[in-house]
């Protein structure tokens, strides 16, 4: 049992003095005045004197996008933000498994999620995701909505957004169906909520009934009409107002970063994007008319009407990805500007708390009463008079379990030795690095297809937490390459799955994946025998990979170690140091790694591979050279994209301009080797021949895939 002793205490709706507050067996077991006779120390683990400080509930964050990592649920939680509010995970499986490891581990924020979203074909965000589901008429929102409910979502979220504050102009849900749809989410007993863009759609969703809104409109603050409206339905509103300013380009919210009680606590790329980062925005087309004081206002009438406001940021910052509305942090600007919005910081803290756990039904937590969860946050100062004060966080516990934040600080947030400077904590990736978006993209895309030929839930991931980076692969920004290549990096992927999985089947029981970018292999192939996998690659990779993995294990019978090297380095020694055994049969993998170097750094690649190579070894490689770009294909696809568009970066990358039969280079380093074409890897998987590869039309590029058998 914990005790706290002499602590302000705000339950959730008051302040209470003078009380003591036990924790036993993970619920608050006690609010009892500290005189009483039981306040003895005998029997407590542990007995904390709490003056001078104020003891919260958990914070709840009521609007975020988990972006696919649970590191933004430990983010999180490290600034006592013990439940988050998720409004859009996709696809289902990996919500669901969000969910549940949330649920189990007490490391993290807890998760509610909407998973899908409800938008129509070609609307805000289907059009950057093709295998979302959409929905098409009235008659079918129930359908829609069951579907949801059995992928497990806790509400429904309702997409009301033109796309014009993103340059686009899409189709948006209109009125019958949006209320269809709200009518068979109240009939499954499911809380509705819906995006709002500007005042039309606010006007559009209370029309349709549903029951919360998101976002507040910048053009202008909320008409009184509609604020009596909300008022009179009942409705309540999150006003993301850490988002909308933000968005519109207000400076005062990048001072977050100069607070050292919350800078501190931050990984280096979270505090340089909230100082200048311009991702996952409300807004990306800026316009002179949009202003966040009209957020404000709106918020402010809004209370004064009695329309429960609940505090959500929005935050969908992930590895890599620059959005400056970051997990946790930014609840506490939230909180300051529901302060300026009009709120006294004991409403804006109930906002925080026992509101969004009244309206989303979390009745075990949002106050701190005997039988709750011990979801608990002790700060320094009084929040109760000045918001900012939870900023200065002394102890967290979720579930009764203690947070040990400086444990956070000191080992998560640090930067891996021998990685660099700084890119390993921030995040980045190195252009060559970034290739492995592309891959990712791919294989997420290929995932979702039900007729996939693997499922990559990393890759999913990846797909989540980068957004707006991986968007131009599935949108019409991508469409050329996406069209030239086909269904090349999921063949290519499926191709050497069969290949590694043959080699472990002949006796290889190590396997080394050079330049293992963001491979997933370790995590989901049904490997027939124990491996030990090895996975080389440069410190900003595995920083970024190492944030997405978090919560996965390797698939049984596999063993994966991480090896920190570069190709041109020494390698092979790095290799040794972690385990790895030349006098075993190995199997190596060489995927989108030969076009990279030239032709003397690639034979003294292969010259160390065969150096390492036990007979019976196997060899699995991806073979092309500068040639293909120089193809009428690759050509016209350069011709007809932006000198930054993701075509042009790998052919700037692209170094291999040998022109030797691959079979006869391998075969000169003790391999005996044969090669696929491409056309023929997708006629054995049912699928069309990748333009780019299609020996039927002229002037396509040449890509072998090839496998071989160590034979000296």
């Amino acid at each position: 049992m914990i005790r706290i002793d002499n602590a302000r205490v705000f339950d959730g709706e008051r302040v209470l003095h003078g009380v003591s507050v036990i924790i036993e067996d993970g619920v608050v077991a006690a609010v009892a005045p500290t005189a009483d006779p039981a306040a003895d120390a005998d029997g407590f683990a542990e007995v904390i004197d709490g003056t001078g400080h104020t003891l919260l509930p958990g914070l709840i964050d009521g609007h975020t996008h988990v972006t696919g990592t649970l590191d933004n649920l430990r983010l999180a939680l490290a600034f006592g933000v013990t439940t988050e509010l998720d409004m859009f995970s996709f696809p289902a499986e990996l919500t669901a498994w969000l969910c549940d490891v949330a649920a189990r581990t007490d490391d993290l924020a807890d998760l509610r999620s909407s998973g899908t979203v409800v938008c129509p074909a070609g609307g805000h965000p289907a059009a950057s995701m093709p295998y979302l589901p959409s929905l098409a008429a009235p008659q079918d929102a129930a359908e829609y909505v069951a579907a949801r409910e059995k992928e497990g979502a806790h509400y429904i979220k309702l997409m009301f957004d033109d796309g014009k504050h993103h340059g686009a102009e899409l189709p948006t849900l209109d009125r019958a169906t949006a209320t269809a749809v709200t009518g068979a989410a109240r009939s499954a007993g499911l809380l509705t909520v819906a995006h709002v863009a500007d005042n039309e759609t606010v006007h559009d969703a209370l029309a349709a009934g549903v029951d919360a809104l998101t976002h507040l409109p910048l053009e202008a603050p909320i008409p009184d009409e509609l604020v009596a409206r909300a008022a009179a339905d009942g409705r309540f509103f999150i006003p993301t107002l850490a988002m909308m300013e933000m968005a519109c380009g207000a400076p005062e919210g990048r001072q977050l970063a100069a607070d050292d009680r919350i800078a501190a606590y931050l990984p280096a790329d979270a505090v340089a994007a909230i100082r200048e980062g311009a991702v996952g925005l409300a807004v990306t087309v800026p316009s002179p008319g949009l202003d966040f004081a009209h957020a404000l206002a709106g918020a402010r009438r809004l209370h004064e009407a009695g329309v429960p406001l609940v505090a959500g940021t929005d935050a969908n910052n992930a590895p890599g990805r620059a959005c400056p509305v970051v997990h946790g942090a930014a609840l506490h600007r939230e909180l300051e500007l529901l302060v300026a919005a009009g709120l006294t910081p004991v409403e804006a803290l109930k906002a925080a708390t026992s509101t969004p756990a009244r309206y989303f039904g979390l009745d075990d937590r949002g106050r701190i009463a005997p039988g709750l969860r011990a979801d608990l946050l002790l700060v320094e100062g009084d929040p109760t008079v000045d918001i900012t004060a939870t900023r200065a966080i002394r102890r967290i516990w979720r579930r009764g379990v203690p947070f040990d934040r400086e444990e956070f600080r000191t080992t998560r947030l640090r930067t891996p030795e021998g990685s660099g400077a700084g890119t390993a904590a921030g995040g980045a990736l190195t252009a060559v690095g970034s290739t492995a978006l592309t891959v990712a993209a791919a294989r997420a895309l290929e995932s979702t297809r039900p007729d996939r030929l693997f499922d990559d839930q990393i890759a999913i991931q990846v797909a989540a937490a980068a957004g707006a980076e991986l968007a131009a692969w599935s949108s019409s920004r991508g469409e050329l390459l996406r069209l030239a290549m086909g269904d090349y990096f999921a063949l290519r992927t499926r191709y050497f799955d069969t290949c590694l999985l043959e080699a472990v089947e002949s006796g290889c029981r190590q396997v080394v994946v050079l330049a293992a970018g963001l491979d997933a292999r370790a995590f989901r192939l049904d490997w027939p025998a124990p491996v030990r996998l090895f996975e080389l690659d440069r410190p900003d990779v595995f920083s970024f990979k190492d944030k997405i993995i978090t919560g996965r294990v390797p698939t049984p019978g596999c063993e994966r170690v991480a090896v920190l090297g570069d190709l041109l380095d020494d390698w092979p020694g790095a290799l040794r140091a972690h385990g790895f055994d030349p006098g075993l049969p190995t199997a190596w993998l060489l995927e989108g790694i030969m076009v990279y170097l030239t032709e003397q750094e690639g034979d003294d690649m292969l010259a160390r591979i065969g150096e390492l190579s036990a007979p019976s070894s196997r060899l699995a490689v991806e073979y092309g050279s500068l040639a293909m770009f120089r193809s009428e294909q690759g050509e016209a696809v350069l011709a007809h994209t932006a000198e930054d568009d993701t075509m042009h970066m790998l052919a700037s990358l692209w170094r291999n301009e040998s022109t030797a039969d691959p079979i006869v280079r391998l075969a000169g380093h003790g391999w005996s080797a044969v090669s696929h074409e491409v056309a023929d890897v997708a006629k054995e998987c049912g699928r069309p021949v990748p333009p780019a590869f299609d020996p039927g039309i002229p002037g396509t590029g040449r890509i072998g895939l090839i496998s071989g058998v160590r034979t000296r």
